[in-house]
């Protein structure tokens, strides 16, 4: 691993703990109570690990390094199956990495890993095309949800929480709503669509379970496995703590959100530029659309107008301002609003709208089926040209910088106040807050000289997001994406780097409360990897030539795999 540059920005502990001081003796006391602590007892120093296995880990790492021979992962050979998803000038990586999953599986990770050590993202197409698209329809999902998890109380007024793209309000909804909306749309009483994203439904857990239970093939069929799985990835760092570690909640999850194919501006289903310590990967595996209506379209054009009017004259009042003044959104889904503020009716116009959008958008579900089943298909022009489900806009760590500096010089652009700006220089990447435009992506091409890998993800193509890289997603379909985190051994030093920058934010953030322990990582990943060198060396069926770019080796994870999760299924039937 390379040297790891020291942060920027420290913590000044001494003025945030004034009070909290070392005894005359040598002793810290607890911290004071308003931190937290208790302020009377001292605090003791207790060890992780044996005495001296810290030392004796690296003495075998050294020995063990000094006796093999290093594959040259970075090697610039011309890779085959590469698409151009950017037009930087002088530039040598417009061209990304997309091989198809049978491609992944024959080759074996070389390839991956030459784009991977350079910090690019990779797309891996046609990931499970025998598993039916339909299958992962949210009703679906849900049912199958109950069956295998604690919520098998089946209840249908299940309330669940949801974030409001429109100004990013939580928002309290029954699940069976949500999922009408998922194929049917949400809309305000002046035609606004109404977007929204599920949070914290289903958990971590009751997905993993809902995999191994409805779908015990699944994961052992997805590309890349030594990197991705939670618990027997052999080159996922972050899988080596041991079970009784304090580690946040590892696994796939499931996100469901909706969409729209046409750009708002305003409101629409995003996930905000930012990034993460860890490494991602995001698999499509449903979409459905939603088509707008004629007059829908004229109110969304009425008020997209007034916006760029209010944008170009540099109004002071924020974007969210001016869109309430606009379209004066109230909540209606295709029936009578039961919660109109202040018992306020709709105006004739608007009960008017209300009728048409009963009769012409509410199918039978047989007719949403039928629908939900012909987009969903995984072969010939459909699912060229209707399985779009998301945008992509990936930046290189390095434009991190010129990325931050952009978004200082046009903070008020964005509706944000100038008293934000100098919280922490690396708070808008980690606050997610930020969604670039078209417009904000020409301008920062042209005054920075930064531009991003755009692409569209279709259905069952799975997207690999490299830790540190800034990244942005508006979504074109109401989609259902399965998504993991892992931690590479390439991305290990750039985990160090931010876990340093996270240390600066407030104790209370998301990305501080999801930190992973580095650290403690590496030394366990450490002494996991002599292991495993030890098996491969001493085990004569391998052979003294396999490496990380023989596909034997994708080979035996999978098949290891495929025995654990047949253990597993035991306890689901």
């Amino acid at each position: 691993m390379g040297q790891v540059k020291p942060s920027k920005f420290k913590l000044n502990l001494s003025d945030k703990f004034s009070n909290w001081k070392a005894n005359s003796n040598g002793s810290i006391p607890c911290p004071p109570k308003e931190h937290g602590g208790c302020g009377c007892l001292s605090l003791t120093l207790k060890r992780i690990f044996k005495m001296n296995w810290v030392a004796k880990l690296a003495k075998n790492s050294e020995e063990m390094v000094s006796g093999c021979k290093v594959y040259d992962a970075g090697s610039q050979e011309a890779t085959s199956g590469t698409c151009q998803y950017a037009h930087r000038e002088n530039s040598s990586d417009n061209f990304l990495y997309c091989p198809t999953s049978e491609d992944m599986k024959v080759k074996g990770i070389g390839d991956f890993r030459k784009h991977w050590i350079q910090g690019e993202p990779v797309v891996v197409k046609e990931v499970c095309q025998a598993l039916p698209m339909s299958s992962w329809d949210p009703v679906i999902l849900w049912k199958g949800i109950r069956e295998t998890t604690a919520e098998k109380m089946k209840d249908d007024n299940r309330v669940v929480k949801a974030i409001d793209c429109l100004d990013w309000s939580e928002i309290d909804i029954e699940l069976g709503q949500f999922i009408k909306g998922y194929s049917e749309g949400r809309i305000q009483e002046n035609g606004w669509p109404q977007l929204l994203k599920l949070k914290d439904w289903p958990s971590p857990s009751a997905s993993e379970e809902f995999l191994l239970c409805q779908r015990p093939d699944f994961i052992s069929k997805l590309p890349l496995l030594e990197y991705i799985h939670s618990k027997w990835g052999l080159l996922n760092v972050a899988a080596k703590l041991p079970q009784y570690s304090l580690q946040n909640d590892v696994g796939p999850r499931i996100f469901i959100s909706y969409g729209m194919r046409e750009e708002l501006v305003r409101g629409d289903s995003v996930n905000n530029l930012h990034f993460s310590m860890r490494d991602m990967v995001y698999l499509l595996v449903h979409t459905c659309e939603v088509k707008l209506k004629g007059w829908q379209r004229k109110n969304i054009e009425k008020i997209q107008r007034s916006l760029e009017e209010n944008e170009a004259k540099e109004s002071l009042e924020s974007p969210q301002n001016c869109l309430d003044e606009a379209a004066s959104p109230k909540l209606s889904c295709g029936v009578q609003n039961e919660q109109t503020e202040n018992g306020a009716k709709l105006d004739a116009n608007a009960d008017e709208r209300m009728e048409e959008q009963g009769i012409e958008t509410t199918p039978t579900l047989a007719e949403k089926n039928l629908h939900c089943e012909d987009l969903n298909r995984t072969g010939g022009d459909i699912f060229e040209n209707n399985s779009r489900g998301a945008c992509w806009d990936v930046f290189h760590r390095e434009d991190v910088p010129k990325l931050i500096e952009y978004l200082r010089v046009h903070w008020k652009d964005f509706g944000k106040t100038e008293s934000l700006i100098n919280e922490c220089v690396m708070r808008p990447l980690f606050d997610a807050e930020i969604f670039l435009n078209k417009r904000h992506k020409r301008q920062l091409k042209e005054e920075f000289g930064v531009e991003p890998w755009s692409f569209e993800q279709h259905l069952g193509q799975a997207v690999f997001i490299p830790a540190g890289c800034p990244f942005q997603v508006r979504n074109l379909q109401s989609t259902v994406q399965l998504g993991l985190d892992f931690l590479s051994p390439e991305s290990l030093n750039e985990a160090v780097r931010l876990a340093e920058e996270i240390r600066c934010l407030p104790n209370d953030h998301d990305a501080k409360l999801q930190m992973l322990e580095v650290g403690k990582i590496s030394l366990y990943a450490a002494s996991s990897a002599i292991k495993e060198v030890q098996k491969l060396v001493l085990d004569t069926k391998l052979g003294s030539d396999l490496g990380f770019e023989d596909p034997n080796l994708t080979a035996m994870v999978s098949e290891n795999l495929e025995k654990m999760v047949k253990q597993r299924q035991i306890t689901c039937v």
